[in-house]
């Protein structure tokens, strides 16, 4: 058995950039792709079909992407959602980067008990944190940078002044509520961050090996395999395969980083991570801007075919509830047909709440406290 993986989306830095912000512009999301094979076989067909699909449309050497969402590609692309993606070989771990720095927050100031207790009303706490503005969160990675006593006493102080737009501005809301006990008790613990980034220079990458953790997990929970027996493939990032390898040195899980020019179902990962983000970017900020009937059309109706293919159980979304329920819902919705969308939005709230739902059943069977 092998996985291949690569990424697509910018994975630091959580200090600010020039421009005040916890990350480049377009890049709030961050996507692993993997390319599961099962055995010898299983790889020599896969890599015969995109080599026959490279070859039929006139790519030579390296295909990234990016490439494939040019407009000139419409018909390549097409045909690889096609006829290469499907529901055996193909993962995702769609992070948003906002929302894992609001499970961090929520964590340290909820507690992890709470999380394994009440992991659905943790779940809705982190969502409608992870909605306020991002100067909480750059407060909360500037009081992980100096990781004092003092900088930590100044950001639940932070918590219990902020002015919040989604949550109660008073003793309801949760945060308030026990960063002022912590305050009173003088109990300010540790900044979980500290534990799960790493630093290279002036950059802390933070989702890159928390996104993979995720997808191995899935594929342990799936087909019931040890992920150790695996042989795992990343596309090489400089500076960084040692502090793979330790972090996942516990687990018995080494990691091969390998140039993607020489290894084509590393290109084959880069493909399905780089369009997946596309699409699912494009045609979010259309939803979010609720102008999702006149823009970025196309991109919705691939985000909808590739959902198809790969199967939402091959995806996993490490985002606040209601765009996890998106994700179904634009499959739903856009279908697989052109401009099938117009026989289908008057659906929208209805499945939006059907599926917001069904994710709160889903949240509340899950044990926190499973790891690889």
């Amino acid at each position: 058995m092998k996985l291949f993986f690569d990424e697509s989306g910018y994975s630091g830095c959580v200090m600010p950039n020039k421009n005040g912000s916890l990350y480049n512009d377009g890049q709030r999301h961050f996507v692993l792709g993997g390319v599961f094979v099962k055995d010898e076989n299983d790889e020599h067909e896969l890599l015969q079909k995109y080599c026959a699909f490279k070859n039929q449309f006139g790519f030579e050497g390296e295909v990234k992407g990016s490439d494939l969402m040019k407009r000139e590609n419409n018909r390549a692309l097409e045909f690889f959602i096609t006829n290469i993606l499907d529901d055996k070989h193909f993962y995702i771990c769609n992070y948003d980067k906002i929302f894992y720095l609001s499970t961090l927050v929520s964590v340290y100031i909820l507690g992890r008990p709470f999380q394994e207790k009440e992991p659905l009303l943790f779940y809705k706490y982190v969502s409608a944190l992870s909605c306020e503005k991002d100067e909480l969160f750059l407060h909360y990675c500037e009081a992980v940078a100096h990781n004092t006593e003092e900088s930590k006493k100044a950001f639940l102080e932070y918590i219990c002044s902020f002015p919040y737009e989604k949550l109660d501005r008073n003793s309801n809301n949760p945060y308030i509520l026990f960063a002022t006990k912590m305050l009173q008790d003088l109990f300010y613990d540790d900044f979980p961050l500290v534990y799960e980034a790493y630093s290279c220079k002036k950059t802390v990458n933070y989702v890159n090996m928390t996104a993979l953790g995720e997808l191995l997990l899935c594929l342990k929970h799936q087909h019931g395999i040890n992920v150790s027996e695996i042989e795992i493939y990343h596309d090489r990032l400089i500076g960084y395969e040692a502090e793979y390898n330790q972090a996942f040195a516990d687990k018995s899980i080494d990691i091969n980083f390998a140039d993607s020019k020489e290894h084509e179902l590393i290109q084959l990962a880069d493909n399905i991570c780089s369009i997946y983000r596309k699409c699912f970017e494009k045609s979010f900020e259309a939803f979010r801007a609720n102008r999702q009937w006149d823009e970025n059309i196309w991109f919705s109706e691939n985000y909808s075919k590739i959902i198809h293919k790969i199967d939402m159980t091959h995806i996993k979304m490490v985002t606040q509830i209601a765009d996890w329920a998106l994700a179904y819902t634009v499959r739903d919705i856009f279908g697989t047909a052109k401009d099938e969308y117009w026989e289908n939005k008057n659906r929208f709230w209805n499945l939006f709440f059907f599926y917001k739902e069904r994710i709160y059943r889903e949240i509340a069977s899950i044990d926190v406290t499973v790891s690889l």
